[in-house]
């Protein structure tokens, strides 16, 4: 029997009067195994900046308030570290698993000689606090957007509603095939969608293990078979764009002009919804754009054609909130109204969809105009830009695509659209 367990030695952090202590800070040491933690006093006091935390000893040569030096401090935690260790190999022997109680007891008796341990305190690790730690940590280092946070948000709910008792080391094999087939039976969510969950929930027990919160890495190895097709890449062909420019829209829905303009903007420019809202008088330069994407944080450079200089041009002087150069509106409004603005042009033309929820093999039909939104000019213009002959990489830096894998759904559609057109040669 392998007892799986981390022991950390750290300081313990304290605040006093809303501001950090750094100074004389209690060594502890945190014990976390079977998704429970406990946490001991050593009895030692460092300053925070003669505390080495990769190593999770004092730095050399350095001593504490009561002049204890370093060496002391180390060969005494290494002691305790060596008695820890022992207890636990013991009870693999035995084939048992200690409850805290009986852990604590047994290093206190055992430190009263030979290492200054004392008791502190028995933590029950809660999983819903520490998911949303990993969010507030995670949002701050990575920048996330609030898109992605809501995403994880989402993830943390539906495992609060799978099992509110959930433990950090529940996730092996037989409790993630549990997880999925609830997401399916309950949620009814498409296995592509499935497989985002997943994506996100190893994330989670990535970051979990990397902080010795988790002990239990089955993730690891977990690769369940989740039936697919491949996504069918819906866009806007030249002859649909040209339809949407040439559309004279009804004097009562003017309101659509300017949808459209944005519309066609993104298709010659490939740019983001969330990229087009943030836009500003500052991101132009004289033939091009240049901006920070809202995604990614990469920095964008996209020449200027006659379609979106057209369209720039007859906004120059006319004055938005926040110096923005377009008339964006909010995501929800301009997705129903490109529904709207399809619907009147007519793209009426049946699209049907594949999916698998779990291993049902599902069908959908729906008109194209349902099809239409914010990020359907962005696709048009990678597949028409590849379809013109512009070479892959080009339209990387334009779209900010970092991997080739990333562009292999506009590639294979484009190469599709190709085959069908070789076949006209076929009635000469």
């Amino acid at each position: 029997m392998i007892i799986k367990r981390n022991i950390i030695f750290s300081l313990e952090k304290r605040k006093k009067n809303g501001v950090e202590i750094t100074e004389n800070l209690p060594v502890r040491v945190r014990i976390i195994y079977a998704g429970e933690r406990l946490d001991l006093s050593t009895g030692f006091r460092v300053d925070l900046n003669k505390w080495d935390e990769g190593k999770q000893r004092v730095k050399p040569s350095m001593t504490n308030k009561l002049k204890q030096a370093a060496s002391e401090i180390n060969a005494s935690l290494t002691k305790a570290e060596s008695i820890i260790q022992d207890l636990f190999k013991a009870y693999e022997v035995k084939g048992e698993i200690p409850s805290l109680q009986i852990l604590k007891e047994e290093i206190n008796s055992r430190s009263k000689i030979q290492s200054p341990i004392v008791e502190n305190k028995i933590t029950k690790i809660n999983f819903f606090e520490t998911f949303d730690q990993f969010i507030h940590e995670c949002a701050k280092e990575n920048n996330w957007t609030i898109s992605t946070i809501k995403k994880y948000t989402t993830l943390r709910n539906n495992l609060e509603k799978f099992d509110r008792r959930i433990s950090l080391d529940s996730f092996d094999h037989k409790k993630l095939d549990k997880y999925l087939d609830y997401l399916v039976t309950k949620h009814k969510y498409k296995n592509t969608t499935l497989e985002k969950h997943l994506k996100f929930l190893k994330r989670f027990l990535k970051w979990g293990v990397g902080k010795k919160y988790i002990t239990n890495d089955a993730y690891k190895d977990y690769s369940p078979k989740i039936k697919k097709v491949s996504k069918k890449v819906i866009f806007l062909t030249k002859d649909d764009i040209d339809k949407i420019k040439n559309f004279k829209i009804p004097a009562e829905k003017q309101y659509l002009e300017r949808v459209r303009d944005v519309l066609i903007f993104s298709c010659f420019s490939g740019m983001r919804y969330s990229d087009l809202y943030a836009l500003t008088w500052d991101d132009m330069k004289s033939d091009s754009l240049e901006f920070i994407t809202k995604k990614t944080d990469d920095k964008i450079i996209v020449e200027l054609n006659d379609h979106t200089r057209a369209i720039i041009e007859k906004y120059r002087f006319t004055r938005f909130p926040k110096n923005k150069v377009l008339p964006v509106i909010s995501n929800q409004k301009y997705n129903d109204y490109l529904k709207e603005l399809g619907e009147l042009i007519g793209f009426n033309d049946s699209i049907k969809e594949v999916f698998f929820r779990g291993n049902e093999r599902l069908e959908t039909v729906k008109p194209f105009y349902t099809y239409i939104t914010s990020h359907i000019g962005r696709r048009s213009f990678i597949c028409n830009g590849l379809y013109m002959g512009i070479p892959v990489h080009i339209m990387m830096k334009w779209t900010g695509h970092s991997d080739y894998d990333s562009m292999r759904p506009y590639i294979d559609t484009v190469d599709s659209m190709r085959s069908k057109a070789m076949e006209i040669f076929n009635k000469m």
